[in-house]
């Protein structure tokens, strides 16, 4: 949540405080450069210079002061918050409690986010998409002291979803970086089924080493995973996807959190098919597009539905 507070300030200074300091500069020069009307002793210029410094300290005061003031008590809010989603989280690590907790709240939230949105995806369908933001980061577990994959093939996955959902749905990706957890991860955060049994260990060891990675590794973002909207999807990787042949997976709302092998020789698209699917996109048949189960390898499409559903989700917000 405390990124909230960050954006709303500089969304201040670019909308409100530049403006008003544009104009401020352009009245300094006005005042600088009008002649002197001698009838009245000059009192065009030092009427001019009375509104200047009128504004300058109205501006200190209203603009300049509240922002911080405004910060200040928005980052102590968030800290209340995220720390209540904090040990919320611990909570929900816990195993089979937990696991089942995690999976009420997230489809509970997913359903209530979709409905409130219902107007939105209807206004998508009919191609009226206003720029939306949804954030996502990446956490790498470490075997043997060493992270399983390089940085380097994880920002080829990084790079090509924020290129494609701004590009298709208008979407500003925010990446909020790469966490090489601390955590030892059990071999059922390394080796994933994308099936049955992969769905029920979520409740189990595995899903408690996500939940608790995640945690601790994206803080800022507890409480927003806890109510849904904006929460940050959470792209793990892992050392092996099965069944043979698949190199993602994703069960969709029932997770915040999605996993990939990243390999070098898997196509650059694998993290942003997963969090479509994590945005309720099935497979598609189509081979062009994002959601065959092949990922294409370069320049995949979406349909209109496909835009529309992807932007009403819970993890997809305007602010």
């Amino acid at each position: 949540m405390g990124r909230v507070c960050k954006e709303v300030q500089d969304w201040v200074e670019e909308q409100v405080e530049k403006p008003i300091e544009t104009w401020v500069n352009q009245l300094q020069k006005v005042c600088e450069e009008q002649d002197c009307n001698w009838w009245c002793l000059c009192c065009n210029k030092w009427l001019c210079w009375m509104t200047w410094v009128l504004v300058k300290v109205v501006t200190f005061v209203v603009v300049t002061v509240g922002k911080w003031v405004t910060r200040v008590v928005c980052e102590m809010v968030n800290v209340v918050l995220d720390a209540i989603g904090f040990l919320v989280e611990m909570v929900l690590s816990i195993p089979i409690l937990g696991g089942i907790l995690r999976t009420i709240i997230n489809w509970v939230t997913e359903v209530i986010w979709r409905l409130v949105g219902l107007f939105d995806f209807l206004g998508s369908l009919l191609g009226i998409r206003l720029r939306k933001k949804m954030y996502f980061g990446v956490v790498v577990p470490s075997v043997n002291g060493r992270p399983i994959v390089t940085d380097a093939d994880i920002q080829r996955q990084v790079d090509a979803a924020i290129d494609l959902y701004d590009r298709l749905c208008n979407i500003r990706m925010i990446f909020t970086g790469i966490c090489h957890t601390d955590v030892a991860a059990p071999d059922d955060g390394l080796v994933v089924g994308c099936d049955g049994g992969g769905f029920f260990s979520d409740w189990w060891v595995g899903g408690s080493y996500f939940e608790f990675a995640s945690a601790t590794c994206k803080p800022k973002d507890s409480f927003r995973r806890l109510i849904g909207l904006g929460a940050e999807i959470i792209v793990f990787i892992v050392r092996d996807v099965t069944p043979s042949g698949t190199n993602g997976c994703s069960f969709a709302s029932t997770h915040n959190y999605v996993v990939i092998e990243a390999k070098p020789t898997d196509q650059a698209f694998v993290a942003a098919h997963e969090m479509g699917h994590a945005c309720w996109l099935p497979h598609d048949s189509d081979t062009a597009n994002l959601m065959n189960p092949v990922t294409p390898v370069a320049n995949p499409v979406l349909t209109n539905v496909q835009i529309a559903l992807v932007r009403w989700s819970k993890h997809c917000v305007y602010f």
